[in-house]
């Protein structure tokens, strides 16, 4: 007698590809959770258990990050963006009795905005995509950079005597 299928065999495994397409789009794994109908604690659970669950998880996010770190750039640098607007327009026509009629539309239109650039953005990118330059909050690091420093001033100094 063969026994029931566990929950990670009926209903996750399954939905491999549902579960892609949702990381890529930035879902949270407590949304995944909320699809699949499981509780969030099982999906834990699975994703310690099972190792292609927890890569999964894991590689299929980065569709969702590169967006945010585009995002993020140009709202560093700022500058123009076209948004699309909507207006409501009143709008007045006749029946064929000659009658008065208003009504409401809605138009878009685009507008160019000047956004002006994100000082915090700007500093968080810097700290993580220029670590090699020194942005960095790291105390080891900054420790570091000073010792390094003090090291040049002392050499420079032995050389000017």
């Amino acid at each position: 007698m063969a026994g029931r299928k566990n929950v990670y065999d009926s209903k996750i495994k399954p939905r491999f590809d549902d579960i892609k397409k949702w990381l890529e789009k930035g879902a949270t794994e407590r949304s995944i959770a909320k699809n699949l109908g499981i509780a969030y604690s099982t999906l834990n659970k699975y994703k310690i258990e099972k190792k292609e669950f927890a890569e999964l998880l894991k590689n299929n996010r980065t569709k969702a990050v590169d967006e945010i770190e585009n995002a993020m750039y140009k709202a560093a640098i700022g500058g123009k963006q076209t948004l699309l607007k909507a207006m409501k327009v009143k709008r007045v026509k006749y029946d064929e009795q000659g009658r008065k009629i208003e009504y409401e539309t809605v138009e878009n239109y685009k507008e160019d905005v000047y956004f002006p650039p994100n000082t915090t953005a700007g500093i968080y990118l810097l700290k993580h995509w220029a670590r090699n330059k020194g942005y960095t909050n790291d105390p080891a690091s900054l420790e570091l950079k000073k010792q390094e420093l003090e090291l040049k001033k002392q050499i420079a100094a032995d050389e000017h005597w």
